[in-house]
């Protein structure tokens, strides 16, 4: 009896046994591997929508700490006189305007003003165009940068300089204290690529230019995925409260009476998922944009109230 169960046993797997073996472990490799792929998918679902999240909030909170310095002046309460400042800027967005700290806030709807000068068409990709214009938040102490703009500031007006020229003298009419600021001056707007023309494929992002070294409008990417951005801007009414208009709606005048910033961004993935479709229209400022693909999109708001 012993001898014959062992011989049994000695046979191994009948072939029938060995093809339902194969067939259950298929069966579990076929599972385990749909789950990992699941898994997989889901992470890249995950990681592209804190993408869209983290890109979102940061171009966002940018622009709001920018506006909420608009027209900051330093120690100095009017310029004077109320005309653009003579200064050699390269790549100069507007010859007539840098430099106009009283023209804190500016806009346009929907279409590139400086299509001739800083911003090539190429290099727009549609949407509305902010310009805010300040001093740096806080003072600056020498040594001075050679090819940055600064402005020094007293209580009854002050003088621009460029670094390598040094600080000028103020008229001794105008008691100190004075301080020197950093002169900015930002233009935000939507490109239709991220790094080049050349990308493949192109992703939408937030770029702005802004008054750098040479001194010169330098362009710098914000954020990647933003693709398009919405501004409106409120008068402040005793009787209606805030009245939100298209920068269009607003005379050369009405700029003055801005209170507040309405800011919106349509924001998305840098890649199209697999299986999703997304038919949503997004309402962004005035306008419904109206998307048919595979991208996830969210959209980001605040209102800024302006400070000075």
């Amino acid at each position: 009896m012993t001898s014959r169960f062992m011989k049994r046993a000695e046979q191994g797997f009948s072939l029938l046994e060995l093809m339902i073996a194969l067939t259950i472990g298929l069966f579990l490799l076929g599972a385990l591997i749909g789950s990992v792929l699941t898994a997989s998918s889901s992470g890249q679902a995950r990681d592209r929508a804190v993408d869209v999240q983290m890109n979102g909030r940061y171009a966002l909170d940018l622009i709001k700490r920018d506006v909420q310095h608009a027209g900051f002046s330093g120690l100095t309460t009017l310029f004077d006189p109320e005309i653009a400042k003579s200064l050699s800027v390269a790549n100069v967005c507007d010859v007539t305007t840098v430099g106009r700290i009283s023209a804190r806030i500016w806009g346009v709807d929907d279409s590139n003003p400086y299509s001739g000068s800083c911003i090539p068409d190429g290099a727009y990709a549609g949407g509305d165009v902010l310009v805010v214009r300040r001093l740096s938040a806080s003072p600056v102490t020498p040594p001075f940068a050679n090819n940055l703009i600064y402005y020094r500031s007293a209580y009854e007006g002050g003088k621009y300089f460029v670094g390598s020229a040094g600080a000028p003298t103020l008229p001794v009419s105008w008691p100190t204290p004075h301080g020197d600021y950093l002169l900015e001056e930002t233009v935000y707007y939507v490109s239709p690529y991220t790094t080049s023309a050349s990308e493949s494929p192109r992703v939408p992002a937030l770029y702005r230019m802004r008054l750098g070294a040479g001194p010169a409008m330098v362009p710098e990417l914000v954020a990647s995925g933003v693709e398009n951005m919405q501004v409106r801007y409120g008068k402040f009414d005793a009787t209606s409260g805030s009245q939100y208009f298209d920068a269009a709606d607003i005379s050369p005048a009405g700029w003055d009476a801005i209170s507040s910033v309405q800011i919106s961004l349509l924001v998305r993935g840098a890649a199209q998922e697999p299986g999703y479709k997304n038919t949503t229209t997004y309402d962004i400022g005035d306008q419904g944009i109206k998307v048919n693909d595979g991208y996830r999109r969210l959209v980001f708001a605040s209102v800024v109230q302006l400070r000075n």
